[in-house]
């Protein structure tokens, strides 16, 4: 989904023409030519002028009427990072990919934090860390009353997980996604749909765990709600993966119909990291194997993609699934779902699910468009 960009930015880079000033230059037209969004750009190097505006310290962005200083005493990354997200945040990102990545602040939302925005840097995506706080509240006079106070905690709690993750982010300014943030209050599966909305989001990023009974539960009430209703592609992380790159991606395909709907998106992820596919069938006698059709498919429509094509024959997908990926060094396991009817989605136990709650790999889940 794009946004809608309607006013030309007008801004101005105010310094000496030193090489600190030429690259907060050429770091703004990245930004804003990647976001699409349009702007005009002047460069003020009149000392004068500097001194009239009462300027602390140049190099300094100028866009209406704030002036953001650029600091050059240890902190130019830093500073030139925060002019830019501010810059960028005044249009939403413009173009540029978004991913949301929900955080509650244990170890798992964390690690599936680390992961995203290493991940979103690989893709030239912006992170969105959302943090939904769910307050517990009595009934008065039929108002719910909540904790005002507790609420900017966790706000700031917020505010300081994201800074811990922008503090240290190497000396390419260019190199590492922006991390933006988002607080909201309400039942956080119904809020990180609405935000996936808003924001228009490319992918949805959340942490996942074993099989517990209290983690099924959580996963039930959150995740699965996620995983079902998002239009948009969901990868799920287990506690304790972590991103090595992505070079070898596991698509379990099975439904030549499902399989057709959701395979440009999963060429699409592939070849942004020139992974190799692995298009795995588990075969239990059940159905035709579409392997085949699918070879042709690839041969013809995207013959640039490296693919290795594999039929396995059991009656445990989801166990045939984890041995091929731990076998081939596979990075990321990929599904395809579909929409269902309420009723469906009571009585039917998907293989998607099964699988989340079983891997030990990072699952990337496709919708049917």
């Amino acid at each position: 989904m794009q946004n809608m960009i309607n006013d030309l930015m007008e801004i101005t880079v105010l310094g000496t023409g030193s090489s600190s000033h030429q690259m907060v230059s050429f770091a703004i037209k990245k930004f804003l030519n990647s976001a699409e969004i349009p702007f005009v750009l002047k460069e003020e190097t009149d000392i004068a002028t500097f001194l009239q505006r009462e300027l602390v310290s140049v190099p300094c962005v100028q866009i209406g009427d704030e002036f953001l200083p650029v600091q050059s005493n240890g902190n130019f990354n830093k500073s030139l990072r925060v002019a830019i997200k501010h810059i960028l945040k005044k249009q939403n990102f413009g173009n540029m990919k978004k991913i949301i990545i929900p955080v509650d602040f244990s170890d798992v939302s964390t690690n599936a934090f680390m992961y995203g925005h290493r991940l979103a840097t690989d893709l030239g995506a912006i992170v969105k860390a959302l943090h939904v706080y769910l307050p517990t509240s009595k009934e008065l006079y039929e108002a719910t009353v909540v904790d005002v106070d507790f609420i900017e905690l966790r706000k700031s709690k917020l505010e300081n997980f994201v800074k811990d993750f922008d503090r240290d982010w190497g000396s390419d300014i260019l190199a590492t996604s922006i991390i933006d943030s988002e607080f909201r209050t309400g039942f956080p599966g119904e809020e990180i749909m609405d935000s996936l909305e808003n924001n228009g989001a490319e992918m949805i990023i959340m942490g996942s765990t074993g099989d517990s009974g209290s983690i099924k539960k959580w996963f039930g009430s959150v995740s699965t709600k996620v995983m079902h209703e998002s239009h948009c592609p969901v990868m799920l992380i287990p506690e304790n993966a972590g991103y090595k790159g992505v070079h070898n991606i596991l698509y379990a395909y099975d439904d030549i119909e499902l399989d057709k709907k959701v395979i440009d998106q999963l060429v699409d992820f592939s070849m942004k990291f020139d992974a190799v596919l692995h298009l795995v069938h588990v075969n239990d006698d059940e159905k035709p194997n579409p392997g085949y059709y699918l070879e042709e498919l690839f041969k013809e429509k995207y013959p640039d993609q490296k693919i290795k094509i594999s039929t396995i024959n059991s009656l445990d997908v989801v166990e045939s699934i984890d041995e091929y990926a731990k076998s081939h060094n596979i990075d990321v396991i990929s599904m395809g779902t579909k929409d269902r009817s309420f009723f469906d989605s009571i009585f039917h136990e998907s293989i998607t699910t099964k699988m989340a709650l079983h891997s030990e790999l990072p699952l990337l889940i496709l919708k049917e468009h």
